[in-house]
């Protein structure tokens, strides 16, 4: 399937990879990001490199589980869900030029 390059890509920013926000980058990765469709370009931004589920900290914490076993890494999900990751916090929105500033 050849890309519909007759309309502009659209580009959509998603802030924080948590329980609301990965679930979401994957899903419109997975219907609008896949190159044979390349209807949008979806980037994930989070300040850390990998998520770890909430529900599991008290684990961590009892020294049961450990969190880079099974934290959950934002640049192999985005590949293989075809969105784009970005690491930072946000530090500035532009609405009227249509950008975002990233802090480290």
């Amino acid at each position: 399937m050849v890309a519909n390059t007759s309309q502009p890509v659209h580009r959509i920013v998603i802030v924080g990879g948590g329980a609301g926000g990965l679930p979401l980058a994957t899903a419109l990765g997975g219907k609008l990001g896949d190159r044979s469709h390349d209807r949008a370009e979806i980037t994930l931004v989070d300040p850390f490199e990998t998520h770890l589920w909430k529900p599991l900290l008290h684990e961590v914490a009892a020294g049961r589980m450990d969190s880079d076993a099974h934290g959950v890494d934002y640049l192999a999900l985005g590949y293989w869900h075809h969105f784009r990751f970005r690491q930072g916090v946000i530090e500035a929105i532009d609405r009227a030029q249509r950008t975002l500033s990233l802090d480290w």
